[in-house]
């Protein structure tokens, strides 16, 4: 079978689509990867080749017509020159453009959307992006997306389009990586004596992209705020800002991240299961997500998470079970939490232990099963 996949950047590949490349490698089917080679954030990680046959496209991240049109055309050729099976395609934004190219030549093509936007925003962006979505939606054949909630909100208004929930927990991770006792004891205190930690320092770990609607500013703030009254407090800050996402932080706040030494910066790092591995507590208070992927990793590894009421979090964490779910979003909210799980060892301790329990649901292998069924029947060829 020949494949094409579709993502915006390559950085979408290494962070959850290389396994499922992999696996049909594996089993000598020819794939194709439709994708801008510029990383999301400003990222040097990711050294490994690609192990499949790649086509750049410059996938527009903004509402830019132009360029929408352009990597459209590039799309449409695309399909026509390899002539793939099934176009699997990633993120509502591509979807988008690749619909725009799509004609009735195409073969059968499948939509991933990792969290709609629409729901999420307010505005003339919200009639715009709500528009787009249901449009795209409708011209593919088949729509997947990661939560119930969005699927009852796409279906609603693109009554045209097949949408149904991924069969698996959204992309999963690698548990094999993120494994409870997987970093040896010595790496994890060469790692502390680099990073100048202590054994009585608390360590909060912030991990993704350093936007606003992450809640990045509220967790700076929010550690700020905690580390008066908790002063063997760090915060450990693994990624990057984004390219087009601001992080809303203040001048003064700003300059905490340069002169604080008790936020350490990392950048954007590969090896995230090492940094997890001398974590305390993972604090994620995003508005925006599909199902994380850091909260999985995290949980994984039995790295207890704070987060916030919102789509993607509350169906990873479990409130009050592998970690807190708080309904209210503010600053104080989430400084409370964070010095009450500080000061009450044997509560974290036993939300540690309830995620290593839980962390089996996270296997990537239920996505790459769950793809490769889809892939089967619309096809009707066996993978």
């Amino acid at each position: 079978m020949r494949l094409l996949f579709v993502i915006p950047s390559i950085t979408n590949y290494f962070t959850f689509l290389e396994d499922l490349i992999e696996a049909l490698n594996e089993r000598n089917h020819e794939v194709h990867l439709a994708t801008s080679r510029k990383h999301i954030a400003r990222i040097s990680a990711y050294r490994r080749d690609i192990k499949c046959a790649v086509h750049d496209i410059d996938f527009p991240r903004a509402l830019n017509p132009f360029r929408h049109f352009a990597a459209a055309k590039q799309v449409k050729n695309l399909v026509h020159s390899i002539e793939p099976d099934i176009v699997n395609i990633h993120f509502s934004a591509a979807l988008f453009t690749a619909m725009l190219g799509k004609d009735d030549g195409w073969p059968i093509t499948t939509g991933t959307i990792h969290g709609l936007g629409s729901p999420l925003i307010n505005g003339w962006r919200k009639l715009i992006i709500s528009q787009a979505e249901k449009w795209s939606s409708e011209r593919a054949d088949e729509v997947y997306v990661l939560t119930e909630d969005d699927r009852e909100y796409l279906q609603k208004r693109a009554k045209k389009a097949t949408v149904s929930v991924l069969n698996s927990f959204g992309m999963g991770c690698d548990l094999k990586r993120f494994e409870p006792n997987g970093v040896k004891p010595e790496k994890r205190d060469a790692l502390r004596r680099e990073l100048g930690l202590s054994e009585k320092d608390f360590v909060y770990i912030f991990i993704g992209r350093q936007t606003n609607f992450k809640g990045f500013e509220k967790v700076v703030r929010a550690f700020l705020l905690t580390k008066k009254t908790h002063p063997h407090s760090k915060l450990l800050l693994v990624g990057e800002k984004d390219r087009i996402h601001p992080t809303s932080l203040k001048p003064k706040f700003e300059k905490a991240l340069k002169t604080d030494g008790d936020i350490i910066r990392v950048g954007w790092r590969e090896n995230v299961q090492d940094y997890l591995a001398i974590s305390h507590l993972n604090v994620f208070p995003s508005e925006r997500e599909g199902l994380p992927v850091n909260l999985m990793e995290s949980l994984a590894m039995g790295v207890p998470v704070l987060t916030i009421n919102s789509r993607g979090c509350r169906e990873v964490v479990r409130n009050e079970v592998d970690g807190l779910v708080i309904s209210e979003n503010s600053i104080e909210a989430l400084s409370k939490s964070m010095a009450a799980l500080q000061d009450d060892k044997v509560r974290l301790s036993e939300f540690s232990k309830n995620a290593i329990k839980g962390r089996s649901r996270f296997d990537r292998s239920h996505f790459i099963k769950g793809q490769f069924e889809i892939f089967e029947r619309l096809a009707g060829k066996k993978l």
